[in-house]
């Protein structure tokens, strides 16, 4: 019987979240990082908020996306 480490466990459950509220599987846009925060964890933000999570944490493309590695490091 193996035991599973408790590492490998979260990492399952985070991406498991990333891929239910991306619709294209490889990054979160500013809307469905929202909702995800709003339906997960019961938090809203200002827009104004928001729109610095955008910038500090997201990677540029045409607009702001947080990618999966990015999302794993929120976590930590």
């Amino acid at each position: 019987m193996k035991i599973k480490s408790f590492k490998k466990n979260t990492k399952n459950k985070k991406d498991k979240l990333f891929f239910k509220y991306s619709k294209d599987k490889e990054y979160l846009t500013k809307y469905e990082i929202t909702l995800l925060m709003k339906n997960e964890f019961h938090l809203k933000y200002n827009n104004h908020i928001m729109i610095s999570f955008m910038n500090i944490w997201g990677t540029k493309k045409n607009q702001f996306v947080i990618t999966n590695k990015t999302f794993h490091q929120l976590f930590t």
